[in-house]
């Protein structure tokens, strides 16, 4: 693709993965609200927009001790250290938790940061993320956010901390400082009481770690516009019939260049029921019940069409709201083993919706206009929603695929069905498939298979 589309992507901060309300074994990030182009899909905006503005008198300049909380610009806050900390704390700090009735942790020690409440209607996202930071004696190492509705100065368990409630009301944040060791914990939570949140704070102590066992302590992330990069880079796409075999090289991950296996989809059909599915196949971030009424016929999803705001200046602006019925698009995938070796297979397969604007330009369907920053939320699952077999124990994406052997896989999404002529199986920034491999200069792809064929 000749054309360079230029796109201001805001990056994501690393500790967003730990507020993934995604599967308990999956590494995979709640980006930021901002991060709106993403190559590998765009994710979806969860944001409703308050109807009034809320002023910047709403935090007032409240100091908590060493911590410091002030307003930037209409919907920002800095929170930080205001004086010199102490001087003796440990250089490594191993934190601990203890887990809370009613809660249960999203994966085995000793690195969990996630936790979820097991008596919540949905699984996975009710509960707790944490990210420890320090701030070090840097002047300029604060933290700034964007979008937030009021902040509160507070005194949780003895800790000086600060709760602050975001504009798209979804999770909101509790800073913790543990004066001793110089860390600054932010709490992420979602849909818990006060009480559920003071004894969850209880819980945690920090205790001097070592160069061998400690807890990674992460900086403070700046949210303002004017520190995001803005990135250039060129999408290629390359669309191929559906049923073309594809062979993939697995030496990338294994070094062994001996090692290569063949996908080829076919049986694609669309329901719009799934009462029939099997229950456990489900990623746990679209259960089946979480996505379909009593009987399984998929219930509507709700899509808005939102101008982009700064998050300091202004915030993002609501401009419609529209109920689209769904689809689940089911297609196998046949894979085959050409190597005399055991692998894993990964499945890299997912559904994307574009607009093809001739020859192989695409350009994403959620893009109302670029210029202007108008985009709508999801219009199609940006993961697999099913998946037949899956990979129990392990990454619902990864399957043992035994030497020299064949296996079908079954894969599911969900698509808004006036979006249906514009979905593709797509494999996103390919460097390893060896045929048909990839034209032009450079290695990196998107392979597109159009779930409908035009004739349809």
């Amino acid at each position: 693709m000749k054309d360079t589309l230029r796109q201001a992507v805001k990056p994501t901060p690393e500790r967003f993965r730990y507020a993934v309300q995604m599967a308990v074994d999956e590494a995979v990030t709640q980006p930021s609200p901002k991060k709106r182009l993403s190559k590998c899909r765009r994710v979806a905006i969860a944001i409703i927009i308050l109807a009034a503005l809320i002023p910047s008198a709403v935090f007032g300049a409240s100091k908590l001790y060493e911590l410091i909380a002030k307003p930037v610009d209409n919907y920002g806050l800095e929170i930080g250290i205001e004086r010199d900390q102490k001087a003796d704390y440990p250089e490594y700090v191993k934190m601990h938790v203890t887990i809370p009735d009613g809660f249960a942790a999203m994966s085995p020690e000793p690195d969990n940061m996630k936790f979820y409440s097991v008596s919540a209607s949905e699984k996975y996202t009710d509960g707790f993320s944490l990210y420890p930071m320090r701030f070090y004696n840097a002047v300029d190492m604060k933290e700034y956010i964007g979008n937030v509705e009021n902040c509160e100065e507070k005194t949780v368990d003895g800790h000086q901390a600060y709760e602050v409630k975001m504009i798209n009301g979804t999770w909101s944040r509790l800073y913790v400082y543990f004066e001793d060791v110089n860390v600054f914990l932010l709490i992420y939570h979602y849909n818990v009481t006060d009480d559920q949140l003071t004894d969850f704070v209880k819980g945690i102590t920090f205790t001097e770690g070592t160069a061998d066992d400690f807890t990674a302590l992460f900086d403070p992330v700046d949210e303002r516009p004017h520190t995001q990069v803005e990135y250039t880079y060129d999408e290629r796409y390359k669309e191929y019939p559906l049923g073309t075999k594809l062979t993939f090289e697995d030496h990338p991950y294994t070094y062994d260049e001996s090692v290569y296996y063949s996908a080829q989809i076919s049986n694609i059909r669309m329901l719009d029921n799934i009462a029939k599915l099997d229950e456990a196949c489900f990623n746990s971030a679209f259960g089946k019940y979480e996505i379909s009424d009593n009987n399984g016929y998929l219930t509507p999803r709700t899509v808005n069409t939102i101008k982009d705001g700064d998050g300091f200046s202004d915030t993002d602006e609501l401009i419609k709201t529209e109920v689209k019925n769904q689809v689940m698009v089911l297609a196998d995938i046949t894979y085959q083993n050409l190597s005399d070796e055991d692998i894993e297979l990964y499945v890299p397969f997912r559904i994307n919706v574009y607009n093809h604007v001739g020859d192989d330009k695409y350009t994403q369907a959620n893009i109302v206009d670029l210029e202007n920053k108008i985009y709508t939320t999801d219009l199609c699952d940006g993961e697999i929603t099913y998946i037949s077999p899956h990979g129990a124990g392990k990454s619902f994406y990864i399957l043992n695929l035994p030497a020299n052997e064949t296996m079908t896989v079954t894969i599911g999404s969900r698509v808004d069905t006036d979006m249906l002529d514009k979905a593709y199986f797509t494999l996103f920034g390919v460097s390893d498939v060896v045929d048909p491999a990839p034209e032009g200069e450079g290695y990196q792809i998107n392979y597109l298979f159009k779930v409908q064929d035009d004739d349809r």
